[in-house]
């Protein structure tokens, strides 16, 4: 299901840098549409008045920090790809920004590279996802589909105790996505995968196991396994899974060595911001 696309919102206190990102945006595709806000109040309503994809927000965005506009925006930016820039991000400014759910962080001025992945990303919220969870463990399956659920993609989630329910399942729902434990009751190994890619060439099957990938090898050599997760596994990595499988390039809060990896600015101090600490909110996943 296809669905009709939304603004890009740029929000910095710099109207020059609010103009130059639309431009880089709109040269990456003729038809965005790009909404520039210097200050939090245009911001507020711009949110409150339409719909937006996505968000990059300046974290020196005019008397507050990026991240407090955030959080005095509340629920207006539910749904929202959010993206904070800076000159130079402080560790702390990137942990806060984790806290957040924050899509990622991306140094100014921003590169051909940074636009390019941001429209893929973009794109990709305009299409719902199908994903089956093939489990007999009804916990372990309970903790994957939740998982999903908090994805922020866009996905329609199955589950299946056994392979010959995902088989069934498979001659009346397209699915793009089918993350399978190859220990569930009545999984017969390569055999089914083949069966399923017979009737869902595009499906995208990746294996999930508390064996480690090398065990599963294999087994599983003569057909296109498309990805490996191994148990426990967490919602970052259900992330980087579905990146990867829709061939977007990771984000940089998804990559683990950001702050390490920014380019200096000569003429830039760490970002740092002085901000009220909110709870952490972050779950713990106890697998069974």
């Amino acid at each position: 299901m296809r669905r009709g696309k939304g603004a890009i919102v740029v929000a910095d206190a710099n109207a020059n840098a609010c103009q130059s990102i639309g431009q880089q945006f709109s040269l990456q595709d003729h038809d965005v549409v790009v909404i520039e806000a210097t200050s939090p109040e245009a911001l507020r309503t711009i949110l409150a008045e339409q719909p937006v994809d996505m968000l990059l927000i300046n974290e020196r965005f005019s008397y507050n920090s990026g991240l407090d506009t955030l959080e005095q925006l509340g629920p207006l930016t539910q749904g929202v790809i959010i993206v904070l820039m800076a000159d130079y991000f402080s560790r702390e400014t990137l942990v806060q920004a984790e806290k957040a759910n924050l899509y990622d962080c991306i140094q100014t001025p921003l590169n051909e590279e940074d636009v390019a992945r941001l429209m893929k990303r973009r794109d990709a919220r305009q299409t719902r996802l199908s994903a089956l969870v093939v489990d007999s463990q009804p916990a372990a399956r309970h903790i994957i589909f939740n998982l999903l659920s908090d994805s922020p993609f866009d996905l329609m989630i199955s589950e299946a105790a056994s392979g010959p329910l995902a088989v069934a399942l498979c001659k009346s729902i397209q699915y793009h996505i089918m993350l399978v434990d190859p220990a569930s009751r009545e999984w017969s190994g390569a055999g089914m995968v083949k069966h399923i890619m017979d009737r869902q060439a595009s499906c995208r099957i990746v294996l999930m196991s508390t064996q480690d990938q090398e065990a599963l090898q294999d087994l599983y050599s003569e057909v296109d396994i498309s990805g490996f997760l191994k148990k426990p596994f967490y919602a970052e990595d259900v992330e980087r899974l579905v990146h990867q499988l829709l061939k977007i390039p990771l984000s940089n809060l998804l990559k683990g060595n950001f702050y390490k990896s920014q380019t200096p600015r000569p003429d830039a101090s760490p970002s740092h911001i002085s901000r009220k600490q909110s709870p952490d909110d972050n779950r713990e996943i106890v697998w069974l």
